[in-house]
């Protein structure tokens, strides 16, 4: 990042939760104009590439096509796989990418993804979506279903020239198109904060992601996000090419330099009490108005001498204290 982040420090994310679908993200503060240019990218990536698990195909059995019509089943079977098709799962990630559902229903009535027996590892992130109704008690449907894990879109086109080529796929296959995101909406908004020694000001951005369903963690969202823009940013790092880095900094050694920083305030901060004096030091120190240890580095050893009750053991005394924190008086 910018070496401009010296004086602004490393940027820092709070994470919020807004309610249980939405997260907001908080990265204050950046360089002015990189909140419109990060959260641009992120927001782009994670509408269109954040992974989830979708149907792309049913088989039922008997039937060959969408337009078929199921007698003893009140919707057509287009409807069917139009419900079948609103349906999201959670399924254990080291599981394969294509899972299948097997499922038999009979007996009158509607059928809704809670009358789905789910294997272990695969549990349903929408519950209670109408699928269909039965109305003749002597019907058995037998269905297939086919989930997926992937980003984007698949269309039918993809999926019909993609399963030409697996010998494995029933013909009869009912391909549904479907998309896999798992996201409600993705907003941002840059403020501009505070005026900083170069005249301009800081970006303060602000990511909320709002998920279709509970059980999604928008974390693990906004963190694919970020590893993808990553990758793509290391195709522009060349080898055997100068790049003048000198107005660059890394995040780790401006995390460093803060932490340093704050460790010098709080010693400068520290109250005389606390160092390892001896009570008539530290009330001859405190008398003369010297409370605290920045006070005490800003005195001549020459000038504690001409102070009242403070002599030269004093003085010893002091300056062992002052080294136990790297410090010492002047002169």
């Amino acid at each position: 990042m910018l070496d401009i982040q010296k004086f602004i420090w490393a940027p820092k994310i709070i994470v919020s939760q807004v309610d249980d679908r939405t997260t907001k993200f908080e990265v204050k503060f950046l360089p002015r104009g990189f909140g419109q240019t990060l959260g641009n990218a992120l927001r782009r990536i994670i509408l269109w590439y954040s992974v989830g698990w979708a149907i792309t195909g049913l088989k039922i059995k008997w039937v060959n096509h969408e337009y078929h019509v199921i007698d003893g089943v009140k919707e057509s079977v287009i409807d069917m796989m139009l419900n079948f098709k609103t349906l999201r799962f959670k399924v254990d990630e080291k599981a394969d990418t294509i899972q299948w559902i097997s499922q038999r229903f009979s007996g009158i009535g509607i059928y809704t993804s809670n009358n789905i027996k789910l294997p272990a590892g695969i549990e349903f992130l929408n519950e209670d979506v109408e699928l269909f109704e039965i109305t003749d008690p002597s019907l058995e449907l037998n269905i297939d279903i086919r989930i997926e894990k992937w980003y984007g879109y698949y269309s039918i086109d993809y999926l019909r020239a993609r399963d030409k080529k697996d010998e494995d796929v029933d013909a009869n296959m009912l391909l549904i198109d479907n998309e896999f995101k798992v996201i409600d909406y993705v907003k941002y908004e840059v403020e501009e904060v505070i005026e900083d020694f170069t005249g301009s000001t800081k970006d303060l951005l602000t990511i909320e992601i709002r998920s279709w369903f509970k059980g999604i963690s928008p974390k693990e969202i906004m963190m694919f996000a970020g590893e993808v823009l990553a990758s793509y940013a290391k195709l522009f790092i060349f080898d055997n090419v100068y790049i003048d880095r000198s107005f660059l900094v890394d995040i780790e050694d401006l995390d460093r330099a803060q932490d340093k920083l704050h460790e010098e305030t709080n010693i400068k901060t520290m109250p005389i009490d606390a160092l390892p004096l001896s009570e008539r030091t530290r009330n001859a120190l405190i008398k003369n108005n010297i409370l605290y240890v920045e006070d005490l580095e800003k005195k001549k050893k020459g000038e504690l001498l001409l102070m009242k009750w403070v002599g030269r053991k004093a003085i010893d005394e002091i300056n062992s204290a002052l080294a136990n924190i790297d410090k010492a008086l002047i002169g």
